[in-house]
């Protein structure tokens, strides 16, 4: 740190200065409000040319946020990488430095300095420092004459710098928090409108199914009934028959719905076992299952078989496949569920990274209700397909073994 080693003579006004920016820190909402001004007064303080106020992001990286003189609007902002320059090694060490003749490599930070090719500049970077150790911020104050920044000046920037630290922690805090809030809300509403979903599929597969079978067999009893007057015993035997073969009929669809609902083999067995009773229940389409039992949180199991669940329906309803493949696999603290088709396929959605708002809306297939399950678990949903060639589903989400 280029400091200068002459007398050192205390800065005029810097308790004043200082009560000044701790007045704005605690009385300024607007934040790049209240950098703009530090900015400023730290540029008059210290008789520099100017002052940039970099914000740290929690990749590391550095993104200009306010400074004087301010900055052109309508340009994206000035990014740093992650220990980049001097701005960068300060917010990485938790230390000021001072050097006398810098020469930033890029561009627009030049620019931004007000410097010509080749031109060196005088630059002192303190960083803004947090409780328990870090960096929120990074101020740049630049001289384009040649200068070294004194013990005092340093010190009174550093002051300066470590009230701000908070403030811009504490904002960039509560933005964490509200977009977990907005992420929380979406994850709610998705999760809301894949159970009123699953409802009405229910409540239409029942008045498909279940209802149409119950309405004949009371049609069949009635004729036998009205027979059983007039006494004609053989058409009475063939009306009893016909309802005894629609009764097993709405047996299977009751059990069918049941276990479209709760499988008590996934309960009682496993997920391994569960995605094979859940193949024997699919009429007209050969499901191979590749699987065995492990240990797995119950979230987890329930999760990844109502995924199985809902890939499968949606073969039977609109890929027009005729062999479906389901592997179960663990790797280390990762489980990783696949389904397979050999369907007519469709243009799957692009980007599909697990989060439901990276599914389109207009997507169907239930897309959104298992990103949505996928997203709770911490995992990755992906789904590769084209038309004429298929589909598959691949889950992966993290389990403690």
């Amino acid at each position: 740190m280029a400091v200068g080693d002459g007398p050192q003579q205390a800065i005029p006004g810097r308790d004043a200065l200082i009560t000044t920016v701790g007045g704005w820190v605690t009385r300024e909402p607007v934040l790049t409000v209240l950098l703009t001004r530090v900015a400023r007064l730290l540029t008059e303080a210290l008789g520099a040319d100017g002052c940039l106020v970099f914000r740290v992001e929690s990749s590391g990286d550095l993104v200009l946020t306010a400074g004087h003189p301010a900055p052109a609007a309508g340009r994206t902002p000035l990014l740093l990488p992650e220990g980049s320059g001097l701005a960068g090694r300060a917010a990485l060490d938790g230390v000021p430095i001072a050097v006398v003749d810098d020469q930033p490599r890029d561009r627009r930070h030049r620019e931004l300095l007000g410097l010509t090719v080749g031109q060196p500049v005088s630059r002192l970077c303190v960083p803004a420092r947090v409780a328990g150790g870090g960096s929120s911020a990074v101020l740049s104050v630049h001289s384009r004459e040649r200068r070294e920044f004194s013990r005092a000046e340093v010190d009174l920037a550093q002051r300066v710098a470590d009230l701000v630290g908070l403030r811009v922690y504490v904002a960039a805090a509560l933005t964490a928090v509200r977009d977990y809030r907005q992420e929380w809300d979406a994850v709610v509403a998705t999760a809301v409108g894949a159970q009123e979903a699953e409802r009405r599929r229910v409540a239409a597969d029942l008045h498909d199914g279940l209802t149409q079978v119950i309405a004949s067999l009371t049609f069949h009893l009635s004729a036998a009934d009205v027979a059983l007057g007039d006494g004609d015993v053989g058409y009475v035997a063939e009306q009893v028959a016909t309802a005894r073969s629609l009764a097993d009929l709405a047996l299977g669809e009751t059990r069918s719905a049941i276990t479209g609902l709760h499988s008590p083999v996934l309960d009682d067995r496993g997920l391994a076992a569960g995605l094979m009773s859940l193949a024997e229940t699919v009429p007209g389409l050969r499901i191979e299952v590749d699987a065995r039992e492990f240990a797995l949180s119950h979230h987890v199991g329930t999760s990844l078989f109502r995924i199985a669940q809902e890939s499968v329906r949606n073969v039977v309803k609109h890929a027009g496949a005729s062999e479906v493949l389901v592997r179960l696999a663990r790797h280390g603290h990762m489980v990783l569920l696949s389904i397979t088709d050999d369907g007519c396929g469709f243009d799957a959605p692009s980007q599909l990274s697990g989060f439901p708002r990276d599914v389109p809306a207009e997507s169907g297939y239930g897309l959104a209700g298992m990103a949505e399950r996928v997203h709770l678990l911490g995992g990755r949903l992906r789904i590769s397909s084209r038309p004429g060639a298929g589909t598959t589903v691949e889950v992966t989400v993290p389990d403690a073994p």
